[in-house]
């Protein structure tokens, strides 16, 4: 066949087209007067084309070659320009089409190959030779939503309407039919009426996987695709019996980078510590997503302190119960922002069993099982002498010490203020809580949280109750979670007043202070106070 090599043109042309899309390529390609070559197989199609007899064929596109695709090339079905090709092969697109006999494409060539499509892909994919107690199985399992990853469409009732009805399709992963998509002449017989076999799904997905692009969707793709969504159903399902807890999203706009937060993920999150939400949407608290993060810029705590100023009276209402008219709940915190407005946060919330503390996981790609927020499913319990307390500075009889909190790195006491270390040395009595290594995934498993805890108690039992210190200076380099467990342990009956210190911008900047936190109040570096 003349100019029968094969291109692709240089833009990036889709796989995987709808009709609707389809018959948009084809519209154009012969709006521009190029010859276009339609290659068939039983179920999907690929459409080349040409401007000149004598040029290489062009890959344009694959997809559902449906009625607006018939519709939208009919009227140059006359002129000759369009071409029809079939193959044996998976994917159309890898025919070699110098091989291919090629004719004129008509309207009744077309329909008839359609008619053929339908019969392989929808005349027995609803019920069938399925049987009712099958079906049955397949829909229990499914939860009667759609099983393609990402789609879930519930489908017992019309979404506009909500009128109850079966709007699922019974689809087969390896094809009911030797003929059909994914077909197999040992195993299609076998597996027809077995529910491990079918996947529920909405029109659109099952449009996708046997018409649009049956070659992507391989039989191994489509088995995992439904191991998946079997497990996740049941784990939501199994998720009914665990208590519920209100979950507290305590988020800040960190570096210039907002928190993305994922709805699902949060979710998941607590479920896999067996905890459910117990309202849609959680409840936010200093969030300063489009502030520019600079916790030593007065405009930072002028914006901050202005929400604080609602937040933590709308944060004891939630705790003392009289928000929702009933106890405290069990709170699941997911904490993202600044060192100084998270152990602000922990201290507000207190150190009660009341509450779930999660850590947000950088290096954890999001498809995890509960994305970033998800304990890592093979972190190791930690030894319990993972973490230490030593006396680097022992007390002197003043009424001020420091604490050191080095986790995610070591602080360098030439980064402290000139009051805690001056001249080479330690000024104030110091403590330094610190772990058998440094790194942002030091936390990195549930029991990590209660052996810090526990340093952090022994450390705070020191400084308040054998020293009797009046301030604390606080020095926190620490994961998210560990830094609102600080907070956690300030004792708010009779606790000392701790000042809150952050670095500044750059490697190895020196630490300036940003807020202080008394058993009353908070205050800002320019005088702003907020009860609590």
């Amino acid at each position: 066949m003349p100019g029968s090599a094969v291109t692709t043109s240089p833009t990036v042309r889709p796989i995987g087209l709808t009709d609707g899309e389809f018959a948009s390529l084809l519209q154009g390609l012969l709006s521009a007067g190029k010859e276009s070559l339609l290659v068939v197989n039983r179920f999907t199609c690929s459409v080349f084309s040409r401007t000149a007899s004598t040029d290489a064929w062009a890959f344009e596109g694959i997809g559902d070659l449906g009625g607006d695709s018939l519709s939208a090339m009919a009227p140059s079905f006359c002129r000759g320009i369009v071409k029809w090709a079939e193959t044996t092969e998976a994917h159309p697109k890898d025919a070699d089409l110098a091989a291919l006999t090629v004719s004129s494409a008509t309207k009744k060539l077309v329909r008839t190959w359609q008619a053929g499509v339908v019969t392989a892909t929808t005349s027995k994919g609803r019920k069938g030779e399925v049987k009712t107690k099958t079906a049955r199985k397949v829909f229990m399992a499914s939860a009667w939503r759609c099983q393609f990853d990402g789609c879930g469409e519930d489908l017992s009732s019309h979404f506009a309407t909500d009128e109850p009805a079966n709007y699922s399709y019974l689809a087969h992963i390896v094809a009911s039919s030797v003929d059909g998509p994914r077909g197999d002449a040992a195993l299609s017989p076998l597996l027809a009426d077995d529910a491990e076999n079918i996947m529920l799904l909405c029109d659109k997905c099952h449009r996708l996987i046997d018409r649009v692009a049956p070659a992507v969707y391989t039989t191994e793709k489509l088995r995992d695709m439904r191991a998946r969504n079997v497990a996740d159903v049941k784990r939501l399902l199994a998720g009914l019996q665990y208590p519920p807890a209100e979950p507290i999203m305590l988020i800040g706009n960190i570096s210039g980078q907002p928190h993305h937060y994922l709805k699902r993920n949060v979710e998941d999150a607590m479920l896999n510590a067996d905890l459910r939400p117990s309202r849609d949407e959680p409840e936010y608290f200093c969030f300063n997503s489009y502030i520019l993060h600079n916790p030593h810029s007065a405009s930072y705590w002028g914006s901050l302190f202005e929400s604080l100023s609602t937040d933590v009276p709308r944060l004891k209402a939630l705790l003392n119960g009289s928000a929702r008219g009933r106890a405290r709940p069990h709170l699941a915190v997911f904490p993202v922002h600044s060192t100084s407005v998270l152990m602000l946060g922990g201290r507000l919330i207190g150190d009660t069993a009341g509450a779930s503390v999660f850590q947000f996981h950088r290096d954890k790609v999001a498809g995890n099982q509960g994305g970033q927020w998800a304990w890592p499913s093979d972190a190791a319990e930690p030894s319990s002498d993972k973490y230490r307390l030593n006396v680097l500075n022992d007390f002197s009889g003043v009424n001020e010490a420091c604490l050191l909190v080095s986790l995610t790195f070591d602080i360098a006491h030439d980064r402290l203020t000139a009051q805690c270390f001056e001249s080479g040395a330690l000024q104030l009595p110091t403590l330094k809580l610190t772990a058998d290594r440094f790194g942002s995934d030091v936390i990195g498993h549930p029991k990590d949280l209660e052996l810090f805890g526990a340093k952090l108690d022994e450390a705070i039992r020191i400084l308040q109750d054998q020293w009797k210190v009046q301030r604390i200076h606080l020095f926190v380099g620490a994961p998210a979670s560990a830094c609102f467990r600080v907070g956690q342990k300030m004792q708010a009956r009779h606790q000392a007043t701790y000042v809150c210190y952050e670095t500044d911008r750059g490697f190895g900047s020196p630490f300036k202070k940003t807020i202080e936190i008394s058993s009353t109040v908070v205050s800002g570096p320019s005088g702003e106070q907020v009860a609590i």
